[in-house]
């Protein structure tokens, strides 16, 4: 797995499937996501892109809010995105800049000049650009202009449950770490499929 710490480093990918978040704790929900990345670039003939942020975009938008308690470090993370055989991993700085991003600008300047995919894969709930204004429907206004498809995939749900980092994040708190353990998925030493 190769690892890109700026957009000045990133190469020119081939046939990129990308995906892009934060990815803490690395669950069930976004394993799918990783899974999907794989199995396009290898149909394909691509390469599997992660792009996520360091440090956690809330911590620069909401400097003073110090609830957020994040699952795993970078390098935990980074050690799980090789577990599940991402092709290359882009931790991008964010900055107060970078969230002040218009949601097109976003999508022209950003994932289009610096890393001209051939899919973007997001999760259900996927925002981006200034105040998460940004969504599938942005992404897929540019599918034809752009010569890029756009996948969603949906809520992943365990027992009835939708799996987020926050809910991860709320049961560790509550002691509860049967339910914490099965949504993050990372004690079987292999993707569960």
């Amino acid at each position: 797995m190769n690892i890109y710490r700026n957009t000045a480093e990133i190469p020119a990918f081939r046939k990129p499937v990308i995906t892009i978040g934060s990815f803490d704790g690395v669950h069930r929900g976004h394993q799918k996501i990783l899974e999907r990345i794989r199995n396009i670039a290898e149909e394909t003939g691509g390469e599997s892109v992660v792009i996520t942020f360091h440090p956690h975009p809330r911590k620069i938008i909401f400097p003073k809010d110090s609830s957020l308690r994040l699952l795993n470090t970078l390098d935990e993370k980074l050690e799980l995105l090789q577990k599940y055989k991402v092709d290359h991993v882009c931790v991008l700085p964010f900055s107060v800049e970078f969230s002040q991003m218009h949601p097109a600008e976003y999508v022209e300047n950003f994932l289009i000049k610096t890393f001209h995919p051939a899919y973007i894969v997001i999760g259900y709930d996927h925002k981006f650009g200034l105040n998460r204004a940004g969504d599938i429907h942005l992404l897929r206004s540019y599918e034809s202009t752009h010569n890029f498809k756009v996948l969603e995939i949906p809520v992943q749900e365990l027992e009835e449950i939708s799996i987020s980092s926050t809910k991860i994040r709320n049961a560790l708190e509550a002691g509860n770490i049967q339910d914490a353990n099965r949504f993050l998925n990372h004690l079987t030493g292999s993707p569960e499929r």
